[in-house]
């Protein structure tokens, strides 16, 4: 009974050993469990802040990208209107001045006063243009000198000459300048025949006379101010045309 009461204590004791060694195992895993927990709790946290950062960061580089675009967008915009601003008012420019010249104006350069020894200029008016204005409305006489001149512009077109300028009912034009050419004269001739033959054949046209005046001679042309700059004639020969 001694020794299987001692056996019975060692098994006992071995058992509360075992029992004792097995908890401690235990609450070392449970530990080491709830470590890697914190851990990884604590990773997901430091991820969590990590993708917001590159959310937000993100988020950041996407609107000033969009930014950027926009005020590309706009600066092309505006580059765009400036240059179709520019072209208009080149057009306009040679419209209303020799190529040559609107090039220098453009470029801003001075364009000198010029002499030339021999030109050919042309003015026309309407015969009677004072009573025919005191009869019709203002619309009608606009109309009238709208008509006219388009006529008068399409037979310019087709010749070496110069459209310089209308007044009132007055049409200008002039051969040998800006270009020195030879045959101006003809040039300028031809035009002045082929508007009077052709501008009673336009349908709706008035029944009106023009006065033509041909004279060639020597003149001084340039261009006269700086507000809607004109590039003007002077000489007795432009004063005999007229």
């Amino acid at each position: 009974d001694v020794k299987l009461e001692r056996i019975n204590e060692e098994l006992r004791c071995q058992v509360a050993m075992n029992v004792e060694s097995k908890l401690v195992d235990i609450q070392r895993q449970q530990q080491h469990d709830e470590d890697k927990a914190s851990a990884a709790m604590a990773f997901d946290e430091k991820l969590q802040g990590v993708t917001d950062q590159l959310r937000c960061q993100v988020a950041m580089n996407v609107d000033s990208k969009l930014a950027d675009i926009q005020r590309q967008k706009h600066d092309d915009k505006d580059k765009a209107s400036a240059a179709m601003r520019f072209a208009m008012n080149e057009s306009l420019l040679h419209q209303m001045l020799p190529a040559k010249v609107a090039a220098d104006l453009s470029a801003g350069r001075s364009v000198p006063f010029e002499a030339f020894d021999h030109v050919t200029i042309f003015f026309s008016d309407i015969e009677g243009f004072t009573s025919i204005s005191a009869s019709a409305q203002p619309v009608e006489i606009m109309s009238l000198l709208n008509m006219l001149y388009t006529i008068m512009d399409y037979c310019a077109s087709l010749f070496p000459i110069y459209k310089v300028e209308t007044i009132g009912d007055s049409y200008m034009v002039v051969g040998g300048l800006p270009e020195r050419a030879e045959g101006h004269t003809e040039a300028v001739a031809d035009f002045a025949l082929l508007v009077r033959r052709i501008m009673h054949s336009v349908q709706g046209m008035p029944d009106i006379r023009l006065r033509m005046g041909i004279n060639s001679g020597p003149v001084v042309a340039g261009v006269v101010g700086h507000l809607m700059p004109r590039y003007c004639l002077f000489g007795d020969a432009v004063n005999s045309a007229s």
